[in-house]
């Protein structure tokens, strides 16, 4: 068995292990990120992200010149629910900000490319498989290797490695998903035209579908529906096409360019962030079916968070500390809509108070898009204006 040393072992290069890799190596560390396939690699992703990935990602040396080729900016996402509809648009004070319809290859790429440029070593291609102990404390990781296996030793080891975290359950912390339980499936389409500046997002009896422009012109369809014991994925999903007619009409004439990809369930719960030698990060830190799109801006903050705290004396007392700060409120509105959600007659009633209410929808939304702080939604005053007759 090899072996390597660092000061920070990154499991995964998605969003949030590629950008904690780049900070890390940035500030001085020596950053070995091992990520189990090799970009660019399919993501099942709504890759729709909010508007402030611009100043996460611009933190890490990488303004929107960089990646913008790999992104669609968007004016905002227009919401259906049966026969409302409401445009949800977002702005901070200085004014309308984008969201971005991201190609999740070409970005993640871009972004584990970056990592390296600024000093962290990528090696694709290799699985953990477990980890490495000093006593209580993490020490590193023992990958999976096409010849082999590879133990690196760490100082400090970050599961970065999505709502499926391998790192995670080897830690014990990984907890039951009991609620909302939803079954992801993603696929591209080619051929939709009248959405080259908008999202969309449909709701209809127990499911949802999104629809998210992407570059060179192609559409991502997401869904989320009821978990099921049998069907397949691609007769469930031609059915929830077929059940929002506004969706099947816009896809008429279409062509879907990639296989349907899934994820079960939408959604990740764990015990705890952070303990001696170890954090995880982005998905694998756990996370709600988030319905807006804002998970891509979770990562990229969570990843901050944590680069933050290995410069303190107590990082994982300081990123979970850090996390409460940045997620809580934002946490607490999330499940708000899962609550609209699972009661389709309040969900209804809402969007149409919203339809007609500017200042509401426009708290509300922006709020959602991580543009104004979440608790500006959940005053009593905001939530009345959103609910009353």
């Amino acid at each position: 068995m090899s072996e390597l040393r660092c000061d920070l072992l990154v499991i995964g290069a998605g969003p949030a292990g590629s950008t904690l890799a780049a900070a890390a190596a940035r500030s001085g560390l020596r950053v070995i990120v091992a990520e189990a396939a090799r970009h660019p690699r399919p993501k099942a992703c709504a890759e729709y992200a909010s508007p402030r990935i611009v100043e996460e990602l611009r933190r890490i040396g990488l303004p929107p010149s960089s990646w913008s080729g790999s992104a669609v900016a968007l004016d905002g996402m227009r919401l259906f629910v049966n026969g409302s509809a409401s445009d949800l648009r977002y702005a901070d004070r200085r004014g309308p900000r984008t969201a971005w319809g991201l190609d999740r290859r070409s970005f993640d790429a871009l972004l584990a490319s970056h990592a390296a440029g600024c000093g962290a070593e990528l090696l694709e291609e290799l699985a953990l498989v477990d980890l490495r102990r000093d006593g209580d404390r993490v020490a590193g990781g023992v990958l999976r290797t096409r010849h082999g296996t590879l133990e690196i030793r760490a100082a400090w080891t970050a599961g970065a490695d999505g709502a499926r975290s391998r790192m995670a359950r080897l830690l014990g912390v990984e907890q039951p998903l009991r609620y909302p339980r939803r079954l992801g499936l993603v696929a591209h389409y080619a051929g939709v035209d009248g959405l080259e500046r908008s999202g969309e997002m449909h709701v209809g009896e127990g499911l949802y579908v999104g629809l998210a422009p992407t570059p060179n012109g192609e559409l991502n369809v997401g869904m989320a529906l009821p978990p099921a014991p049998t069907g397949i994925a691609e007769q469930r999903f031609e059915a929830a096409i077929a059940s929002l007619p506004r969706v099947r009409d816009r896809l008429a004439g279409s062509r879907r360019l990639t296989p349907i990809r899934g994820a079960s369930p939408i959604g990740h719960r764990v015990s705890d962030v952070a303990g001696a030698g170890w954090m995880l990060i982005g998905d694998a830190a756990g996370f709600v079916d988030p319905f807006t799109g804002e998970g891509i801006y979770r990562a990229l903050r969570s990843a901050r968070a944590a680069a933050e705290a290995l410069t303190t004396g107590d990082p994982a007392t300081t990123y979970r500390a850090e996390r409460r700060r940045a997620f809580a409120a934002k946490d607490a509105l999330t499940w708000v809509v899962q609550g609209m959600l699972a009661a389709p007659p309040l969900l209804r009633y809402a969007t149409r108070r919203i339809a007609t209410r500017d200042a509401a929808r426009d708290r509300f939304a922006s709020a959602l898009g991580d543009c104004r702080p979440a608790t500006d939604a959940l005053s009593p005053k905001a939530l009345w204006e959103v609910l009353r007759p």
